[in-house]
């Protein structure tokens, strides 16, 4: 059965497609002009926007949401910054960003070094703080992280005053601005064991996921092993991932080991690898359009591609049905497989759960991109940069039924992108969010040194000038 991205928008048409992006209702856009507007929305019911894996999650699975409210346009948000004695990180910060930023690094690099471990390369792209921890999520991490580091969430009421409160204390239903933390401390973090437990150790508290209904806060006091603290918690979950007994038994294991990285100081590594700069935002606002439908003006491998479309359409359809590009396929449509991966703004991004307006006036790359690649084209450039991946994954065999080739080409490519020279340890950071049912990893990885040694080749030979 195909169905086009027009059908979609018709309810009874896609009631029948169960879990998928054509199967999500159709939703009214807001466009706020200020944190107040935003405010506002949310408060009358709206879906807060921001990276928006969550949200798309949350329609395919049925959920219906009359009204959505973009984020990313609004500063505040989208920005990390100090002030009196706290770093704040706004609600719209995405976890690359985190994970990246120099103040983050030179202040509390132990939070560098936990959200280095969140997610996979496309969810730490697109996916952001305030969408991490307003999901209300108790598998999540930014909630443990940052209740074990002693944050304080800021929310705007609609009348515009600020309530502040604990992460364990955050409730729905309204705007989180952001958060401020503490600039003197340290966390370890360990999800190992998830979705049995996690665990996160600060200066003075524990905090767990995973493991009750919702985040759980033990204060930690010197020369003891939290035992009794963790006895007043009550037990833990009895369901299919795992008995309370194991579970409590999982939680002290984890206590003790954090606990025990905590008091050497572990928690400030930091990958020197990483860039110091941040690598992704979440974009800014919508374009123009009615309440249900946009006026898409996207760079598309290079050039400009114009295009209707409802609000609720994916980038995945636009790219595959309106843009005629085939080589971006639809896998788990759950933003896991990777099959459906392009690049915007030259980071992996899961086309199947953004939506199309989000891509906007970015830069978007497709496997495509490198087709027809004049010979102007600078050796180091997005595009020249695919090609060599191509055809590094060709000599080594990379690749058996292809389906997930052309997500991992990409993925490969932007990590080159990023890291002219990494060490495996990083490739695999970036690779294992694609999914290969056929070949395996050891031929990909192969392919990527083989591609990363031919471009410093080049790049040695034909250095670009000095702009």
């Amino acid at each position: 059965m195909t169905v086009g991205p027009e059908a979609a928008t018709d309810a009874s048409t896609s009631g029948l497609i169960s879990r998928s992006h054509l199967g999500i209702e159709p939703f009214a856009l807001a466009r706020p002009a200020s944190l107040d507007d935003a405010a506002a929305g949310v408060a009358n019911g709206a879906w807060a926007h921001a990276g928006g894996i969550d949200v798309a999650q949350r329609l395919r699975n049925g959920e219906s949401a009359e009204s959505m409210v973009p984020l990313g346009g609004l500063k505040t948000l989208s920005e990390i910054s100090l002030r009196d004695g706290v770093l704040f990180i706004g609600a719209a910060v995405t976890h690359a960003q985190i994970e990246t930023d120099p103040l983050v690094r030179a202040h509390r690099p132990d939070l560098a070094a936990a959200w280095r471990t969140i997610g996979n390369v496309r969810i730490r792209a697109t996916g952001t703080i305030g969408g991490n921890l307003m999901s209300l999520d108790v598998g999540y991490d930014a909630a443990p992280i940052l209740a074990a580091a002693g944050a304080e969430m800021i929310f705007l009421e609609p009348d515009g005053s600020e309530r502040r409160c604990s992460v364990a204390d955050r409730a729905a239903g309204r705007l989180l601005v952001g958060c401020e933390v503490p600039l003197e401390g340290h966390v370890v973090y360990d999800r190992s064991l998830k979705p049995v437990a996690s665990v996160a150790v600060g200066d003075r508290r524990a905090a767990i996921g995973c493991a009750y209904r919702e985040i759980k806060v033990i204060e930690l006091e010197a020369g003891t092993d939290g035992a009794a603290a963790l006895d007043a918690l009550g037990e833990p979950l009895d369901d299919a991932n795992a008995s309370a007994v194991y579970r409590r038994r999982v939680i002290g294991v984890l206590l003790r080991r954090c606990r025990q990285a905590h008091a050497m100081g572990d928690a400030d590594a930091v990958d020197p690898q990483m860039p110091t700069t941040p690598i992704a935002t979440t974009g800014g606002q919508p374009p123009a359009g009615d309440a249900n439908s946009v006026g898409l003006e996207l760079h598309l491998n290079g050039s400009p591609f114009e295009a209707a479309a409802p609000v609720s359409e994916m980038l995945v359809e636009t790219i595959r049905t309106r843009a005629g590009l085939g080589g971006t396929r639809v896998g788990c449509d759950q933003a896991v497989c990777g099959a459906c991966t392009v690049l915007v703004d030259g980071l992996p991004t899961a086309s199947c759960s953004t939506f199309a307006w989000q891509a906007a006036g970015r830069e978007i790359h497709t496997i495509e991109t490198a087709n027809a690649l004049p010979d102007t084209e600078p050796a180091r450039s997005l595009p020249a940069v695919v090609r060599e991946v191509q055809q590094a994954f060709a000599k080594t065999s990379a690749f058996q039924c292809g389906y997930c080739t052309p997500g991992l080409i990409l993925t490969a490519s932007s990590l080159l992108a990023h890291h002219p020279d990494p060490d495996r340890s990083t490739m695999v950071d970036w690779l294992d969010s694609n999914m290969c049912r056929c070949t395996g990893y050891l031929m990909v990885i192969e392919a990527v040194e083989a591609a990363g040694a031919a471009l410093r080749e080049r790049a040695d030979a034909h250095p670009e000038p000095a702009t």
